[in-house]
């Protein structure tokens, strides 16, 4: 099984961050996932180290920039083929990950996407344009990821949909679930 790397940023994770670490540690357990997680911080807490440091995942200083940068450098600092951006308040489903990394190390997939509903490009521009992030859950190959450049730097809300946008483009293999 291939290294995932789970790649969460502290700033747009806020508060809710010690849930996210907490809800990642069912997944780390599992003897069939070899999983590590960076968090990427910006907000210079104090705290931050603590809470790193007691759920095992490695803490990555990054400048206040936007998230496509914040991310960049996360996943700079990452060792895992696989690199997965968990989605706002969603749990990841193990089943769905377990799938998705074999997919990837087996070359059969280059992404997968695990979505809330189903949206056309209609939908996603409307989104866009009303400010929302989508729901989605992305893993994608390492190798993919540093084909088409990492995340733009320049955007912040919209750093995981224009990858998601980008890998299309360039027409990778990607699976979209809906969950």
């Amino acid at each position: 099984m291939i290294v995932c790397s789970i790649l969460l940023d502290a700033r747009s994770a806020g508060a809710g961050l010690p849930r996210r670490l907490a809800a990642l540690r069912p997944l780390r357990q599992r003897p069939d996932l070899r999983l590590e997680v960076v968090l990427a911080d910006d907000t210079e807490d104090p705290r931050l180290q603590r809470l790193a440091s007691g759920h095992d995942a490695r803490l990555v200083t990054t400048e206040g920039t936007p998230l496509g940068d914040r991310l960049n450098t996360a996943v700079a600092h990452s060792q895992g083929q696989a690199l997965l951006f968990p989605a706002r308040g969603r749990a990841i489903p193990v089943g769905w990950l377990v799938k998705a990394l074999a997919d990837i190390e087996q070359h059969s997939r280059d992404a997968v996407v695990l979505t809330t509903s189903r949206s056309g490009r209609l939908v996603q521009l409307w989104q866009r344009l009303r400010h929302r992030t989508p729901a989605d859950t992305l893993c994608v190959s390492r190798a993919w990821f540093e084909r088409i450049g990492g995340c733009d730097p320049a955007l912040d809300a919209d750093a995981l949909p224009d990858l998601i946008e980008r890998l299309r483009a360039c027409q990778a293999r990607i699976s979209a679930i809906v969950a």
